[in-house]
């Protein structure tokens, strides 16, 4: 079987899960057990659907909130899903939904850094995935496997240049503004501690401690033009 045939497959089994974008990453440049020792990575995501996330910088909403909830449970089942279909194929495979994050916000295994690798996207100045066709509208899932496939070309730069959206109307004040590159730790972009605050706060009226607020992502200018290209 070719490595395009198994890019096929994989999109094959995920057809009826409603993936927006899915990229495929050659992670063999990494430290083996940065990568559980997997040398490949299928990244996925969901895009939100943008008449909510078009309301986000007016305030919280429980809208919002289950939308996140909702892709984020779909997400874990259509990675675990995955990597079950690709062990019944012969290969190894290990879900991404299974890390649970630690005190300081960070999991194993980012998947963030499985999509830049699969070309997905680029790290915003809030340490968040920006997409060409959805901002940063949409919710990550992934798989780590041997499975070989043609992979895709890895995004190493930000295309944010001088935007300062998210710093500017971020209500934590958590955004720092400096640019990503692949030597950027996350807490040079965001002060995650800071980020969970806000988060409580603003989802108290709903009893919301989980999650993110959602602000970074709306005031997104890649984000605008997807939900105004979608919206009525």
């Amino acid at each position: 079987m070719t490595d395009l045939r198994n890019n096929d497959r994989v999109k094959e089994i995920l057809k009826d899960c409603n993936i927006a974008l899915i990229g495929f990453a050659n992670l063999t440049e990494m430290k083996p057990d940065a990568r559980f020792g997997f040398p490949y990575g299928v990244s996925i995501a969901i895009a939100l659907q943008p008449d909510i996330v078009a309301l986000i910088p007016d305030g919280p909403t429980m809208e919002y909130y289950n939308e996140y909830k909702n892709v984020s449970a779909r997400l874990r089942e259509a990675s675990a899903f995955l990597a079950d279909q690709i062990k019944e194929r012969g290969f190894g495979a290990m879900s991404l939904s299974v890390q649970n994050q630690s005190d300081d916000f960070r999991t194993p295994f980012p998947l963030k850094t499985l999509a830049t690798r699969s070309g997905l996207g680029w790290i915003g100045k809030a340490a968040t995935l920006v997409t060409r066709q959805f901002g940063s509208a949409v919710r990550l899932g992934g798989v780590l496997t041997d499975m070989p496939f043609l992979t895709g070309t890895p995004i190493n730069e930000s295309l944010c240049g001088d935007c300062a959206e998210c710093v500017t109307h971020c209500p934590g004040k958590a955004v720092s503004g400096k640019t990503w590159t692949l030597r950027t730790d996350r807490d040079e972009l965001l002060n995650a501690a800071g980020c969970k605050r806000t988060v409580i706060q603003r989802g108290k009226p709903f009893g919301i401690t989980d999650g993110s607020c959602g602000v970074c992502l709306a005031v997104c200018p890649y984000t605008k033009k997807y939900t105004e290209r979608i919206r009525p």
